[in-house]
């Protein structure tokens, strides 16, 4: 079976691979555009229905689209895998080259969205094609998702996992260097408000300023807080982690600030949740208005709630899956190794795995540190052999 797996692998169209990933990134879906998915979800399900794999552009909001292709009987539900990878992209302001060309040197690809993650995109969905053309028989399904929104909200997955389809395994396409990592931390986004008391900058006593309350806090999230939060490490997620990513407070040198805000970034390891963690900088805050009766703050959680109570759980998938130990095979028959490990930033796949009980791990081409660059790139060799990954585990896992 192997030996057949490998004829299929060697089947794949490298130009093609590379003409495709091309065409992904010339086409903008960055955040700040109307409807940012709307065109690459339009390519991506005529491309597939061209090649023959059962399509569907499903409506999540707006006119912004998810993309599901299909290939095999689906007679076997354990035998499902599903491709899973976000369309959309962070903004090309910040960008030094031209951000839709897609041009080659030096055995890279560059664009917004080489690496996070069109180039994954453009193997998940030749690895169907390949498949196809291959004429293989598949008693399960192989699933092609392409979701929206990932940058931001994740909607696209939400939607997912709430309509369907369903699988036993998935796959994103993060950039993880080809390794295999089957963890990841949560993610929740606080907000802290200190209210203060405006006053003239030549009276400041007669004023509470908010910048000076929220420099208590400041201090007691890194000297209380964080050596606690350091402590807390799990072998497939890694450690707890806390930043704080954005901070603004008063109107003009003159006045005394009579608000400050405070934005934060945690991540959270099994055994944490949201509540505890907003819990923890709650009681910081008690603590101080119990020493300063001036000291008014509070926090909030930055997501609506209501809106979204799915969140962004983590993703702690056991290194002994089956969906592991396949695509520890297929990466050695193609890469000559395999690497296992967890993935330091957020992705679907915890939604995947928590929320839809859908096997799943995170494997892609290309390192981390390209996205969201200047000059963002990924190498052509990691998308080829991913789409060769991509295909055997579909062929091992579906047959």
């Amino acid at each position: 079976m192997s030996a057949h797996r490998d004829r299929i692998m060697q089947m794949i169209d490298e130009e093609e691979l590379l003409w495709l990933t091309q065409q992904l990134i010339s086409i903008p879906s960055y955040h700040g555009l109307e409807n940012p998915e709307k065109e690459i979800s339009a390519f991506i399900y005529t491309f597939l229905e061209d090649n023959g794999i059962a399509s569907e552009r499903v409506c999540v909001v707006d006119e912004r689209f998810n993309v599901v292709g299909t290939y095999g009987s689906g007679k076997d539900p354990e035998k499902s895998v599903m491709l899973c990878g976000h369309m959309d992209t962070v903004g090309v302001d910040n960008m030094q080259i031209d951000p839709f060309s897609g041009y080659v040197r030096d055995g890279c690809i560059f664009g917004r969205g080489a690496v996070d993650m069109k180039g994954a995109l453009a193997a998940m969905i030749m690895a169907l094609v390949t498949l196809k053309r291959s004429g293989v028989e598949l008693s399960g399904s192989a699933v092609f998702a392409g979701v929206i929104d990932e940058e931001w909200w994740s909607q696209g997955a939400r939607h997912l996992v709430m309509h369907g389809p369903r699988t036993k395994y998935a796959v994103v396409g993060e950039p993880t260097q080809m390794e295999i990592h089957n963890g990841h931390r949560g993610l929740e986004w606080l907000e802290v408000k200190v209210t203060g008391k405006y006053a003239h900058g030549g009276t400041p006593e007669l004023g509470v300023n908010a910048i000076v309350m929220m420099n208590r806090v400041i201090t007691e999230l890194y000297q209380t807080l964080l050596p606690e939060i350091s402590t807390r490490y799990d072998p497939i997620t890694g450690p707890a982690t806390l930043n704080l990513g954005l901070i603004k407070g008063g109107t003009q040198p003159s006045t005394v600030a009579g608000e400050c805000i405070l934005q934060l970034d945690r991540r959270l390891v099994p055994g944490e949740s949201t509540e505890s963690v907003t819990a923890e900088i709650a009681q910081i805050l008690d603590r101080l208005a119990s020493r300063d009766p001036k000291f008014r703050a509070e926090v909030r959680n930055m997501r609506d709630i209501r809106a979204n109570p799915v969140g962004n759980p983590p993703l702690h998938t056991s290194a002994s899956s089956p969906l592991v130990a396949c695509l520890k095979s297929v990466s050695e028959a193609v890469r000559g190794h395999a690497r296992t490990g967890w993935f330091p930033a957020w992705t679907d796949a915890g939604i995947l795995s928590c929320v839809g009980g859908i096997e799943s791990v995170v494997l892609g081409p290309g390192h981390l540190s390209s996205a969201h660059t200047e000059e963002e790139y990924c190498p052509i060799k990691d998308i080829v052999d991913c789409c060769r990954i991509y295909t055997g585990a579909l062929f091992d896992l579906c047959k």
